[in-house]
């Protein structure tokens, strides 16, 4: 009997790479693999359900399904989750040195909606003292789902709108162009605010215990409604991939990556984390996600709370 073919695209890491590359397989299912950028995954997703499998925005997920788009549901595999506190970028003359001195200043984002713009409104709010209303927001790009927003759509690039004093601070989930901000991240024409940015991002997960969510897992409902066994698979065969990335980073027989104290970053994320560097499941997430709701809804952008059972498929509850 032949297998069934989904469509699949995500990004590529050391969480995904072995499933994009056909060296682990889904059991049940074919697996056809789309590459594209990030970026164009996410429009396609949201506004078509395009693939059967899919990574996507937690912050497009969750408003859309607040606004009754039931096209989509989720498995708690948090493929990328990231601090944004080093994120935030100035010009390397400003006087600036803490987001709370930017109160009243001209703040930009590529989008308004994205989930780590979200998640620097909402620092700005309970860790920084600044609300919505005390800055003046500019998004670069048009929001990927059609929502209300207090931002004026500038044109041109980001960062030269930063370098051109049209905008005073920004936030971009994507590093700054190496002509700007070499790989020290010292000695360029743009430099980020917090000067000790990683210890300010370890206190806030001390304080929080939060390691933001960026982006989750999408399967289109029609798929789950022929193959209602899918999600459940596919969550543990991707918890499974996750432990596996994390142990190869702690082999010490060959690096995995380009970076020569690269054992000594995990070794100490353990600790801090006490083992568990990336959670997947819903019970390790569920409250963060709770709360990046109520962002959404400071926000405007998330009319009611969604329950759990509206956010991801009942196979993965227990998870």
């Amino acid at each position: 009997m032949t297998e069934p073919l989904l469509t699949m695209a995500m990004s590529d890491s050391d969480r995904t790479q072995k499933l994009l590359s056909g060296a682990r397989r889904l059991p049940g299912f074919g697996l056809e693999a789309r590459h594209e950028t990030i970026e164009h995954i996410f429009i396609e997703q949201i506004s078509s359900a395009a693939y059967d499998i899919s990574e996507l925005s937690l912050a497009s997920y969750l408003i859309a399904k607040g606004g009754g788009d039931e096209r989509l549901t989720a498995v708690p595999v948090f493929l990328s989750r990231a601090f944004r506190h080093n994120a935030i970028y100035v010009r390397a003359d400003s006087p600036w040195r803490h987001p709370s001195e930017l109160k009243g200043r001209r703040f930009g984002f590529p989008e308004y909606q994205m989930t780590a713009a979200v998640w620097i409104r909402g620092l700005f709010r309970e860790e920084w003292g600044i609300g919505t209303d005390d800055m003046e927001w500019f998004t670069f790009r048009p929001e990927r789902v059609p929502v209300d927003i207090p931002a004026t759509l500038a044109e041109g690039d980001l960062f030269e709108a930063l370098l051109e004093g049209r905008v005073d601070a920004v936030m971009s989930a994507r590093r700054p162009p190496a002509k700007y901000f070499p790989a020290s991240g010292e000695g360029g024409a743009i430099r980020r605010l917090i000067p000790d940015v990683w210890d300010e991002e370890r206190a806030y997960f001390g304080r929080t215990g939060i390691f933001p969510i960026m982006h989750l897992v999408s399967l289109k409902a029609d798929t789950i409604r022929q193959h209602p066994e899918l999600p459940s698979r596919l969550y543990d065969l991707m918890l499974g991939m996750k432990n596996d990335g994390v142990a190869a980073l702690l082999e010490t027989i060959k690096n995995q990556t380009s970076d020569p104290w690269l054992w000594e970053s995990v070794e100490r994320s353990a600790r801090l984390t006490e083992g568990e560097l990336w959670p997947y499941g819903v019970a390790a997430n569920w409250p963060q996600i709770v709360k990046f709701m109520g962002y959404l809804r400071a926000d405007g952008l998330l009319k009611r709370e969604l329950a759990l059972a509206e956010v991801f498929h009942p196979s993965v509850l227990h998870t």
